[in-house]
């Protein structure tokens, strides 16, 4: 009978993989920890300290040979800041924690509380550490849902120019949304969400040629609203 080697040599690697990680894992429980080290990634700006992510970890680390990752890091991921975490044990023995923040792309400022919508949709409360540079929503009550105010915060943080520009997204009744720009005094009217993409484009090319003709700010409202125009009323 001819042996499949290859059968063999891989159900081998396989087994010793298994038995280092296991090795690993073995290791890492029961090895004291030296420190404790709170790794924020991608930002130096911080809606929460070190300090309140290491309140958020159990008091009981006296002996701190038994660490359950994954426990932990759903302590961290409990806080309204953090999207995610990943923990685990340094080589030098220490308990690294690395930490993503939630992604704000709206503040949302209504009768009863102002508040934060991210990049995933969900809500973030406000932070006496950091407030981010992000167009502000006003008028927001409950007849617009999360996902029409998450979807034009998600267009205007997705585009360059729009997020350079707009500060504030009106949300008026009847579905009628406008906007205000950080250099000009200007409504700009969007009317419904519907074919929003067509009616930026067409805004871009009419405002690259009203700023290079020098007359953007002669007009008080721009509108949108009606198919391949673009209608101004001057001040």
């Amino acid at each position: 009978m001819k042996i499949n080697w290859s059968k063999i040599i891989l159900t081998l690697v396989l087994i010793l993989i298994g038995g280092l990680f296991y090795s690993t894992n073995s290791i890492n429980s029961k090895r004291n920890i030296n420190d404790i080290i709170v790794d924020f990634k991608s930002t130096n700006k911080l809606f929460i300290t070190q300090d309140s992510i290491l309140k958020l970890l159990p008091t009981n680390f006296s002996e701190k040979k038994a660490v359950d990752i994954n426990y932990l890091e759903s302590l961290v991921n409990s806080n309204g800041f953090i999207k995610n975490s990943e923990a685990y044990v340094s080589i030098e023995g220490d308990l690294i924690i690395e930490v993503q923040q939630r992604n704000p792309i709206g503040r949302i400022i209504s009768d009863n509380a102002t508040f934060y919508i991210d990049d995933e949709s969900k809500i973030m409360t406000t932070s006496k550490l950091y407030s981010p540079t992000v167009p502000v929503v006003f008028n927001y009550d409950e007849s617009f849902s999360q996902k029409k105010i998450y979807q034009m915060c998600d267009l205007i943080d997705s585009d360059e120019f729009l997020k350079k520009n707009v500060t504030r997204i009106n949300f008026l009744k009847n579905n009628y949304i406008t906007l205000n720009f950080r250099d000009h005094d200007f409504d700009l009217v969007i009317g419904e969400y519907k074919n929003i993409k067509k009616k930026v484009k067409n805004f871009k090319a009419f405002y690259q040629g009203a700023v290079d003709n020098e007359s953007i700010d002669k007009y008080s409202k721009i509108n949108l609203q009606f198919e391949n125009q673009v209608v101004c009323s001057k001040k």
